[in-house]
């Protein structure tokens, strides 16, 4: 790998927002001339994504193994920029400049972890915020960049009420199942990889088409009790649909006014919010779909991250 400006380290396997995103940066990064790659795992879809695009890759191992400290102390990048907690404790050893990107709203340990990196890159001010409370002071809120889904013809097994998320706890499944059982008569469905039964919701697996279960839904949902931001719900909002989402991290930043928001871990709010949306009776979604536009540019999203970078490069 030939020297670098910027080294970013993700030590995940799976394909979730937040590899979409390193994706994104990336590939634009290497569009406006930054000299940059990835370390990430061979195994991982990130990585193939990448190869594909022709990004500059360093194979490191998957989860905290100590084996990667060693591989980024080989290389010669100037600037680090961690975008998983593993990548975070990992890099800190190292004796370069540390960027961490934070995705999550949960309130971290805090401790020389947190002392230690340049700056970080939040993905809502939800989650600046936490950061702010255990600390560090160099804090920057760059949203996701999300485009629009290219339109494609209804799915045939696309519910009425959708939502789309992987079924991991924090994402509130549980919840939205407790808030079916009062719908009765509600076709709802989840989109998504996973393992937990979710009872009295259809469950539609992890697609390729959210597009067309768009085209096919009334109301897309979101009930997660923890959320830096929510890409889905900005895909949703960009497709015109009226969003029905908690009022968890990110999450009243990303709608403002433009969609329904209600308490996390309420399972009759939920259902309630989802009767107003099916009955009409929500936001104009012209409006959410300019507010998504106008925010959560992709362009914006590289820009924003790249100026945190050239600051802490000037510095160092």
């Amino acid at each position: 790998m030939s020297p670098l400006d910027v080294l970013h380290v993700d030590t995940a396997t799976e394909w979730r927002g937040g590899q979409r995103q390193l994706e994104l940066l990336v590939t634009g990064m290497l569009r406006d001339g930054w000299a940059t790659g990835v370390a990430c795992p061979r195994t991982g879809r990130l990585w193939a994504v990448l190869s594909e695009a022709g990004v500059p890759l360093l194979d490191i191992p998957p989860g905290r193994d100590p084996r990667t400290t060693l591989r980024l102390r080989a290389s010669d990048a100037t600037l680090l920029a961690a975008h998983t907690s593993h990548a975070h404790t990992l890099c800190g050893p190292l004796r370069r400049p540390l960027v961490v990107h934070r995705r999550v709203d949960f309130v971290p340990s805090g401790g020389w972890k947190y002392r230690r990196p340049e700056a970080f890159v939040c993905v809502s001010e939800a989650v600046a915020e936490i950061v702010r409370s255990v600390g560090p002071t160099n804090v920057h809120v760059v949203y996701d960049g999300v485009s629009a889904l290219a339109p494609r013809p209804p799915a045939a097994d696309g519910p009425t009420v959708l939502a789309v998320g992987a079924r991991v706890p924090h994402k509130g499944h549980d919840v939205l199942s407790a808030a079916a059982a009062l719908l009765p008569d509600v076709d709802i469905g989840i989109a998504g990889p996973g393992d937990a039964a979710v009872p009295g919701v259809r469950l539609l697996g992890p697609r390729d088409d959210v597009a067309a279960l768009h085209a096919a839904a009334r109301v897309v949902v979101h009930p997660s009790r923890e959320e830096g931001m929510g890409q889905a719900v900005v895909e949703a909002m960009l497709a015109a649909l009226p969003v029905v989402a908690t009022d968890a991290g990110g999450l009243p930043e990303v709608l403002g006014d433009t969609g329904i928001v209600v308490p996390k871990e309420d399972p009759a709010a939920l259902a309630s919010g989802i009767l107003r949306a099916l009955a009409g009776d929500h936001p104009p979604v012209a409006a959410a779909a300019v507010r998504a536009r106008e925010r959560f540019g992709v362009a914006q999203m590289v820009t924003s991250t790249c100026l945190v970078y050239r600051d802490i490069l000037g510095g160092s």
